[in-house]
């Protein structure tokens, strides 16, 4: 029986049920084995047992949720960072093992298994992570002499659990732009800096019961409950160091925190508040508020949500016509997806498009609007309505998928629709961050026959670089180009963006178009679309349809 208690835990996620019973017949004398059909199911396992799992088996390629997916779902919570992953395939694909291992795997076997290697690597997987741990659970952190991370969050449990009825508060300190003070003044300088900010603001902090460097340049502190203003007073920002170098330290406030909740969790709440005024000039200290709780509790629900949702396919595509000055029909549209949740209601795209680009779903939801896309023009070729061609925007971590424009061109083909009917808008932004794998991806895509359209031109970053340098047939024009020449009355900047695209040869379209004088410039200008509410606001499939069928070119 001690025996078994001793036993470290864990999880196999594989499909293949035979595969998975043989892996869990090998493991069983050495291990408590969890076992998860599929990646969802093993996630649901995971947030269970995260605590006492000691390492994760998971296939590559399994339905409903792969290894890459279950790999970027783990990533964006914290709280699974300690639980090493090994992953397992038939594949002896290198993209796919490195892939794998930058999305965090520890290693990586082959099937067959060779038992005593696996047996050997998920031992040595173990031990090098509890190893790890070990060192990160000393108690003190040498340099500035708080108590290190996972002491600080262990004792503040400790404290809240031994007095249920106090009120306490967690505070959070950051120094901005720590990372550029270490490479002016040297790491020697910034070590005594440290030192010396921990301990000034242990000095200043009433009742502080404990304090604990959490981050490079990041400290907790557990404190007696106190009122905002003796808070704000006690953090008020420090003077220059007498060098005169100049430094800002922001402090973000969980008051009167919730006891039930975990240390980590407690300094997540105070950093939410912290990141509310990064970067903001005269604004040093923040409360977490309800606000954020609610906003915290609609991530939770939109993660939770988000892949029944996708299967039962309440994302919806709504479609925002483009005008085509120079035949005053409708000449193409763009595809706008749209969340309409029976419980939740309507979820504004601007909160779970950028949530779902952290957490990696978006590249599932990204297929899924291409194929509703194809199937729509699909359904207007039949129905003798004119298709016109409709752009789509791509994520950042679309351009990540290896085969990309063999998958878009795979789908396209399923249904039968022509590549020219279907547009790809990227911004510069992409372009920026990873150039040489946008740049051949997009060639791909146009060597295919997929039109590529630079979105928000003008929004506040414009290289000409990027525009010589990508594979492009349209530029989208940022609303706030019309908006501001039309609050002045002065037209020069979008002239020059027209004549501009039209010596590079690119279509041009001007968004957020709403009066009629709006076009009427535009017309003067020599743009070819307009997109906008003045002509429509975006529609969803039934009534885009009879739009087309009215307003298209035939």
């Amino acid at each position: 029986m001690e025996n078994t208690v001793q036993k470290r835990t864990v999880l196999v996620v594989e499909d293949n049920e035979m595969n998975r019973e043989i892996l869990c017949d090998l493991l069983e004398d050495d291990y408590h084995v969890l076992q998860a059909e599929n990646g969802l199911v093993g996630l649901e396992q995971l947030d269970a047992h995260c605590d006492e799992l000691s390492l994760i088996m998971l296939d590559v390629y399994m339905p409903e949720c792969d290894g890459f997916e279950f790999l970027q779902r783990k990533q964006a919570d914290p709280r699974f960072d300690t639980v090493p992953v090994i992953m397992m395939t038939a594949s002896n694909t290198v993209d796919d093992e490195i892939r794998c291992l930058e999305l965090g795997a520890s290693d990586f076997i082959t099937k067959p298994y060779n038992v005593e290697v696996m047996k050997n690597r998920m031992k040595s997987t173990i031990r090098l992570r509890e190893s790890a741990s070990m060192l990160g659970r000393l108690e003190l952190d040498s340099l500035t002499g708080l108590y290190s991370k996972e002491f600080f969050y262990h004792n503040v449990e400790e404290v809240l659990r031994a007095n249920p009825d106090t009120s306490y508060d967690i505070v959070c300190s950051d120094v901005e732009n720590f990372r550029s003070m270490n490479d002016r003044y040297g790491q020697a300088w910034c070590d005594s800096f440290l030192r010396s900010l921990a301990g000034t603001i242990s000095g200043n902090l009433p009742d502080m019961l404990m304090g604990g460097r959490i981050g490079a340049d990041i400290f907790g502190f557990l404190l007696r409950h106190q009122p905002d203003s003796v808070l704000k007073a006690a953090l008020t920002p420090g003077e220059d160091d007498p060098g005169g170098r100049k430094f800002v330290v922001k402090h973000g406030i969980y008051a009167d925190v919730d006891h039930t909740l975990p240390g980590s969790s407690l300094c997540d709440r105070a950093t939410m508040a912290l990141g509310k005024i990064k970067r903001k000039f005269n604004s040093d200290v923040a409360w977490y508020d309800d606000e954020m709780r609610k906003s915290q509790q609609q991530e939770q629900q939109i993660v939770e949500n988000m892949q029944a949702s996708l299967e039962k396919r309440e994302f919806q595509v709504y479609y925002q016509p483009k005008h085509d000055l120079h035949s005053d029909r409708t000449g193409g549209a763009e595809a706008l997806v749209r969340w309409i949740h029976p419980e939740l209601g309507f979820i504004s795209p601007g909160v779970f498009i950028p949530l779902f680009e952290r957490n990696g779903f978006i590249t599932k939801l990204d297929f899924y609007i291409w194929e509703e896309v194809c199937q729509e023009i699909r359904r207007c070729i039949d129905a003798g309505i004119p298709a016109v061609p409709v752009s789509i925007n791509v994520s950042r971590m679309d351009f990540e998928v290896p085969d990309l424009a063999e998958q878009i061109a795979a789908l396209a083909d399923r249904y039968g629709v022509d590549h020219g009917l279907l547009h790809i808008e990227v911004t510069e932004s992409f372009y920026v961050e990873n150039p040489e794998q946008i740049a051949a991806t997009l060639e791909q895509l146009h060597a295919n026959g997929f039109y590529i359209e630079l979105d928000d031109f003008g929004a506040g970053y414009s290289s000409l670089t990027s525009l010589n340098t990508l594979r492009l047939d349209v530029m989208k024009l940022d609303m706030s180009l019309i908006r501001q020449a039309a609050a002045t009355q002065d037209y020069s900047i979008l002239r020059f963006a027209v004549l501009l695209a039209d010596g590079m040869r690119l279509k041009t379209v001007v968004e957020g178009v709403e009066t009629e004088d709006q076009v009427a410039a535009l017309k003067v200008l020599g743009c070819d679309y307009i997109q906008g509410y003045f002509y429509s606001r975006p529609l969803p499939r039934a009534d885009f349809e009879e739009y087309l069928s009215v307003h298209a070119v035939r």
